[in-house]
């Protein structure tokens, strides 16, 4: 059982964002009756929003509960419950919410022209008190401009003009007749403007979770190629628009452009024989590699591990892998014929190129390299990648730019409208499917926190008619895990009281920018073993751990929180003996606006022990054109990635921020001390806009140590070059350095950090105090 224990849990969202999208004044009232609940793990039920249409398109109503069969992972569900959209619609009272989001950053002038006419119209002859309408734009960052509303007047008013995006995911995109717009900053790199839309994506779909029902979100976008890093946003963001009940409709805004033959508006049928452009990814670590005091080294350490390695024996000789032992190459594949490879392996043994595996076991494979190819089949996952099962493949006739708008249409149950001129007949054939869908409810087995489920709806006895559904989601653990019980309560109320805890614990809390004046607070924490209770029951000893985090503004108003339990299972009292001889690591990350706040956490251990931390936490102003630093995290540990997609899978599937440089992934510390005969590393980032200018300029770090005392500099880098860890077009620069402990007599010291560029910009300094013993 690990003891570092990397649990995310986001919360407190900026207060502006968290209100977003509440109903306004008229109409906030309670959810109706028949208001149907979106999937949630506490009440083990999964809510799948289907969709059947006959082979001409049109809907087909009349099914009832015994029509369909619910299947999670291949393996049939028991329907429990069964609503139809088009009977409750009957009622005329039921309400719909439908958001109208223009990505900015892909739509040049003359489409956001005829895009927003057509988005005019539409809202014209939908927009009443049963279909409240939102307008978002996303700029470079997600805009709000009109709450829901049934006012089509108000609507149309806000829906017209034109805006601009500080961003691009499009790296060609050219800026001429744009006026007004920032030179450097429309030049940003694809890479960041694909990351930028995707996050703004899954904010906006997290912030609908308390709409009641369905919601529906027409994207007018132009689209953009998918990175390596944008399948893993584009995952993310399926999972959290299935878990809030979104249900995206993309609108290629560029009609025929294109030179594609002209389509149907008819809906994207069931997915079949596509071909998905992605391969697998893995994930590894080893320990970090140092060039220098003060850099880390780029170069990928030796391989031939476990992790499928180019050429290596993942698949000897057209079979399975020959064993796990890294870089062994003692075993040979049994195929008969060659493998897939065409040169040596990277361990010590060669590649499948010649037959022979580097794994320590015998491969089973009988011929020729005949496995099934990953390209073509997405859902042959290995289990480093398991959120890729819920990506649906790709159409073989969708254009580079459109892949991602059928993935993320078929993956929440919407469809696409492209490769037409009419974008008003497709506004409107979204508009009529608001009450043509049924609600089909399950119950799913347990499965542990972090694993995704593919889902499948079929048809019983209906024939000639396709059925579209979204295709998984992933159980992750609930924002806010103790909302609303007695223990949340309980654990409240110390933190507001002046009792002192029990349990003396260390916490840090350095922050990062995500956005304009928001920040993502990365708190680490150390907690002391020997206080935590452990019960015995059928001779195995469990123990819980609750955690709760305050984020309060001068005045006492809470502007974000956080909970948690801790589950601790052990064989026998031996483990529970291993398990104490180091402190419990734990982590949690939240969303806050700048500002002045004071972070409290408070957590019980078992029995009448309990630890209380207090902390001032200043968040500075910041906008995107602000050249700036992060907070500094400090840290004992930072692992090799070898492959970050897979890694980057799941830390966006549990909407959590690694903090990476050079392909070190580094563990943010809970405590200060450092002893001197152990690693002492720092995190911070730099965010410099001028990184995505055409030209960029160089930019340079300088770190000092003080003593803390007399303010005596104890050691000073001077100026560094970190071009090395610059991405081309990404203004955010991630910096990993080593503190000079082994230099430094026992006492207490400064960190201060700054960075400069070639331009003459200067940021303000950032600091962290820490000691050596």
């Amino acid at each position: 059982m690990t003891r570092n224990y990397r649990l995310s849990v986001l919360a407190g969202f900026v207060a502006l964002a968290a209100t977003l999208f509440q109903a306004p004044p008229a109409l906030a009232q309670a959810p109706p009756a028949d208001a149907t609940p979106v999937i949630r793990s506490e009440s083990r039920l999964v809510i799948v929003d289907t969709v059947v249409t006959d082979k001409k398109g049109a809907y087909v109503h009349d099914l009832t509960q015994k029509d369909f069969r619910v299947f999670e992972d291949g393996k049939e569900q028991t329907i429990k419950n069964f609503t139809s959209e088009a009977d409750a619609a009957q009622s005329q009272s039921q309400r719909h919410y439908l958001v109208l989001f223009f990505d900015n950053s892909t739509i040049d002038f003359g489409m956001q022209v005829y895009a927003r006419q057509a988005a005019a119209k539409f809202i014209d002859a939908n927009a009443g008190p049963t279909r409240l309408m939102a307008i978002a734009n996303f700029t470079g960052s997600l805009q709000i401009a009109q709450n829901f509303t049934p006012d089509a007047d108000r609507l149309k008013k806000v829906v017209s003009g034109v805006k601009f995006s500080t961003t691009s995911p499009v790296a060609d995109t050219s800026t001429s007749g744009l006026p007004n717009m920032d030179a450097g900053l429309s030049q940003a790199s694809a890479s960041f403007g694909v990351q930028n839309l995707f996050y703004a994506l899954r904010t906006l779909a997290k912030n609908l979770t308390g709409v009641p029902g369905r919601k529906s979100l027409i994207l007018f976008t132009a689209g953009f190629p998918l990175t390596p890093d944008g399948m893993s946003e584009l995952t993310a963001t399926i999972n959290v628009c299935n878990k809030a009940n979104v249900a995206v409709y993309p609108i290629d805004v560029r009609g025929l452009v294109g030179g594609m033959p002209m389509s149907s508006l008819a809906p994207l049928g069931p997915a079949s024989g596509g071909r998905s452009l992605f391969r697998l990814a893995s994930f590894v670590t080893t320990p970090l590699a140092a060039t220098a005091a003060f850099s880390f080294n780029g170069a990928p350490p030796p391989s031939g591990g476990s992790a499928p390695p180019s050429g290596g024996g993942a698949v000897g000789g057209g079979g399975k892998s020959g064993g796990t032992s890294p870089g062994t190459g003692t075993g040979t594949g049994t195929g008969s014929g060659k493998g897939t490879g065409t040169g040596t392996g990277t361990g010590s043994g060669k590649g499948t190129g010649t037959g022979t595996g580097t794994g320590s076991g015998k491969g089973t494979g009988t011929g020729g390299g005949t496995t099934t190819n990953p390209l073509n089949n997405p859902y042959q996952m290995n289990p480093y990648n398991q959120s890729r099962s819920i990506l649906p493949p790709f159409p073989t006739n969708a254009s580079d730019n459109q892949q991602f708008m059928y993935a993320l249409a078929s993956g929440t149950g919407g469809f696409v409208i492209a490769n037409t001129n009419d974008l008003l007949g497709g506004l409107e054939k979204i508009g009529r499917e608001q009450n043509e869908f049924y609600f089909l409810g399950y119950s799913p087995t347990e499965s542990p926190e972090g694993s995704c489920h593919t889902i499948q709806v079929k048809l019983a006895g209906v024939s000639g008619a396709s059925v579209r559904a979204r295709s998984g989601y992933c159980n992750v653990k609930p924002l806010d895990v103790l909302a609303g019980n007695t223990t949340e309560k309980d654990l409240e109320a110390r933190a507001t009281s002046s009792e002192p805890g029990t349990v003396h614990a260390s916490m840090l809390a350095p922050y990062f920018y995500t956005a304009p004046n928001t920040a993502r607070v990365n708190v680490a924490m150390e907690i002391p073993t020997e206080s935590i209770k452990f019960e015995k029951e059928k001779g195995k000893f469990h123990a819980l751990i609750n955690i709760l985090g305050l984020v309060s503004r001068p005045g006492g108003a809470v502007a974000a929180r956080f909970s948690d339990t801790l589950k601790l299972n052990f064989e026998n009292k031996k483990e529970v003996e291993a398990f104490k001889a180091t402190p419990l690591h734990y982590e949690s990350q939240f969303d806050v606006a700048s500002g002045q706040y004071t972070l409290k956490v408070v957590f019980n251990t078992g029995g009448a022990s309990f630890g209380k931390l207090e902390s001032p936490l200043a968040i500075d102003p910041y906008d995107s054109k602000q050249f700036s630093l992060s907070g500094v995290a400090l840290s004992r540990t930072a692992g090799r990635i070898q492959d970050q997609g897979s890694g980057l899978d799941a830390a966006l599937i549990e909407d959590r921020k690694t903090l990476v440089s050079l392909g070190n992934q580094f563990t943010p510390s809970g405590s200060n001390l450092f002893k001197k005969d152990e690693p002492a590393l720092l995190y911070i980032e730099v965010y410099a806009p001028a990184l995505a200018t055409p030209n960029p300029p160089a930019v340079g770090v300088q770190l000092r140590i003080l003593d803390a005392k007399s303010g005596e500099e104890k050691f000073n880098t001077g100026l560094l070059n970190v071009s090395k860890m610059v991405t081309t077009g990404n203004p955010v620069v991630p910096v990993g350095m080593r503190l000079p402990i082994a230099n430094l007599a026992p006492g207490a010291y400064r960190a201060e950090f700054k960075a400069v560029d070639a331009v003459g910009r200067s940021t303000s300094l950032r600091d962290a105090d820490f000691v050596v013993e």
